[in-house]
């Protein structure tokens, strides 16, 4: 089974279209398009379906998923590991990141191995929490640079460092009042707030003050959160790391009592992870403050 074909199929189902997978791997759409007729009459049924949207996997191609999976995923641990005898370090490897990781953990992490190990390929993909857990369990990450997960989720997780959680509110605020801001004072205030499935970090500091705030609006961008403050639409809970690189006319404050995020590698099993995806969690490990 030829591995480029299955490789190409994946990018068009998890991106959902063929121009998109091309773009990402370097290849025209009309030779995407050979390539996936080919495939198809190899295996004697479609594999793709067509839609408003792009394209979607047929049921038989979901089928085999999994399978595709493990095999390109097998193939490249040997690459890795080939390589690892070498003394070189080549390979691809696929991160899951929030922006706030992707703005201040990738650029120094493609900057070291770019200058040290060109050979080595990243394929980034801004995500949000639970689609980095479901990248992860499915094989489509390789690691993912997230928020503490639970224990519940069936994953590894390597924390990194602490991000403290801040309120954020228009200038003039009477909550400005405080130095740290009571948490059960935010019950009497409208929130903005990023989708519990994007991010889950802001509504666990509710969670954990035993309530539920009122939620005007709700967003997947955490910058479309901070833009919407600053015209005094309602409150938000941020990490200070998405705070920082949103420099603009609002105010924060840390929270009482303090809340944090965990930040930190996912990956499905670092026991089975490739020699490739171990040494670019030692790197962060080692060089990501």
């Amino acid at each position: 089974m030829n591995t480029q074909k299955i490789k190409i199929l994946l990018a068009a189902i998890d991106k959902g279209s063929l121009t998109k997978a091309g773009q990402a791997l370097g290849y025209t759409q009309s030779y995407l398009t050979q390539i996936m007729k080919s495939f198809e009459d190899e295996v004697g049924f479609p594999l793709l379906v067509k839609t408003n949207r792009g394209v979607e996997p047929t049921q038989e191609a979901r089928t085999l998923l999994p399978a595709m999976r493990r095999l390109v995923e097998s193939e490249e641990r040997f690459d890795q590991e080939v390589a690892e005898l070498q003394g070189l370090r080549r390979g691809t490897i696929r991160i899951g990141t929030f922006v706030s990781t992707s703005v201040y953990w990738v650029p120094q992490i493609i900057e070291y191995f770019q200058n040290n190990y060109p050979q080595v390929v990243f394929q980034i993909e801004e995500l949000g929490h639970d689609e980095m857990i479901d990248g992860l369990i499915d094989g489509s990450l390789d690691i993912a640079l997230m928020s503490y997960p639970g224990d519940k989720v069936s994953i590894d997780f390597i924390p990194v460092l602490e991000d403290p959680m801040l309120l954020a509110f228009p200038p003039g605020h009477e909550l400005g009042k405080y130095d740290y801001v009571p948490v059960d004072k935010l019950k009497d205030y409208p929130f903005i707030m990023t989708y519990k499935s994007y991010d889950k970090d802001p509504h666990r500091v509710f969670e954990d003050a035993g309530f539920t705030p009122e939620v005007k609006y709700y967003s997947r961008d955490d910058f479309a959160v901070l833009s919407m403050v600053q015209r005094g639409l309602g409150l938000a809970i941020l990490p200070e790391l998405t705070i920082n690189e949103f420099p603009g006319n609002y105010d924060t404050r840390m929270l009482d009592p303090e809340a944090y995020r965990t930040l930190g590698i996912g990956l499905r099993s670092y026991e089975y992870a490739g020699p490739l995806a171990k040494f670019v969690i030692r790197y962060i490990m080692k060089n990501i403050r």
